[in-house]
């Protein structure tokens, strides 16, 4: 019996989407933190769900579950899976927010402010570090946490190169044009219809986006140094998706070969993440747990340059969260999720 907390808004709603297929998972209480009513009032599209009503954030009905899905604000889920713990310590839970992927307390009072919390198992089976295997510490973990959209495409588009050792993963640039869902369901005004539509919008713009501690810790992890990342996302004028434009600088001596070997071997026989011979667009990987990476060396020879897409609510998400969870439970990896995506 999986719970979700959270399950009016984009996140909660896609992972209830993805529970819906999923042949192993029941689907159990629904909980939210102020809405209230048949869940068909805020998620429409979720018909089978539709007469299910919203209860509040009560860790005992929460804990009374075998899986607990939080789609919670950065700060709300830390203080709730703290309660649900001591109520039910053998739970099992997944955090879609930030709260427990962060392994640095600095970086998280760095870049969030007060309320570090434990770090869980990260979501991210094609990780790629030199100290183990993700999918190791996935199996049998009960306390997973989501990565971050952002973070997953410049992770993706990124950790080939450095652990191949044609990058340090110094001085990297990424610029991100991002689909307005990965703001959130909150009305705020410049997330209007009025200010979305036919503009394109930066955003936590000089280093300060909240996703930046988690890729270098991704990237150290994969054998870089890290000496400096520029991280720059911009609003489009979209519902879903990610295109990340990543630009490397390479070791002398790096070739073209190197680079689309670097890559290719990287994702060799991932269900998932895959190359993309050509540079993808995020209209192929809407509605499915895709990411698709292309990189290419660039002409002078000093840098390279990657292309990773993906939908942020599918394996930016709720997807990465169920493939994580299936690995924790001893499930097919794929079981419940989609690599066909819906366009056009």
């Amino acid at each position: 019996m999986a719970a979700v907390a959270g399950a009016s808004g984009y996140a909660g709603g896609e992972a209830l989407r993805l529970l819906l297929a999923h042949p192993e998972l029941e689907i159990g209480a629904l909980a939210a933190h102020s809405s209230r009513g048949p869940l068909g009032d805020h998620q429409p599209h979720l018909a089978p769900l539709a007469d299910r009503e919203l209860v509040g954030l009560d860790p005992e009905i929460l804990a009374d579950s075998d899986v607990v899905i939080l789609g919670l604000p950065h700060g709300a889920s830390g203080r709730l899976t703290a309660e649900i713990l001591e109520i039910n310590p053998d739970v099992r839970m997944v955090d879609l927010g930030a709260d427990h992927r962060l392994l640095d307390s600095a970086d998280w009072a760095a870049y969030y402010g007060e309320g570090w919390s434990e770090p869980w198992a990260y979501a991210m089976p094609e990780l790629i570090r030199t100290d183990g295997n993700q999918r190791d510490i996935l199996a049998g973990a009960s306390l997973i946490a989501a990565p971050g959209c952002n973070a997953s495409a410049v992770t993706f588009a990124a950790q080939p190169a450095v652990s191949a050792g044609i990058a340090t993963g110094d001085d990297i640039v990424a610029v991100l044009a991002v689909g307005y869902s990965g703001a959130g369901k909150a009305l705020k005004p410049h997330l209007l219809a009025s200010e979305a539509v036919g503009n394109l919008n930066p955003y936590a713009v000089g280093g300060t986006h909240r996703h930046i501690p988690e890729i270098m810790q991704n990237l150290r992890l994969a054998g870089g140094t890290l000496g400096g990342l520029s991280f720059t996302p911009v609003l489009a004028p979209v519902v879903r998706g990610i295109i990340a434009t990543v630009s490397i600088p390479v070791v002398p001596g790096t070739t073209a070969a190197d680079v689309t070997d670097a890559y290719r071997s990287a994702y060799d026989g991932e269900p998932f993440v895959r190359w993309s011979p050509t540079p993808p667009n995020t209209a192929v990987t809407i509605g499915a747990n895709t990411a698709l990476v292309h990189a290419v060396l660039d002409r002078e020879g000093e840098r390279l340059t990657a292309v990773c897409t993906l939908d942020n609510l599918v394996k930016g998400t709720a997807g990465a969260a169920i493939q994580a969870l299936n690995l924790s439970l001893g499930l097919p990896e794929e079981m419940g999720l989609t690599s066909i995506g819906v366009a056009p």
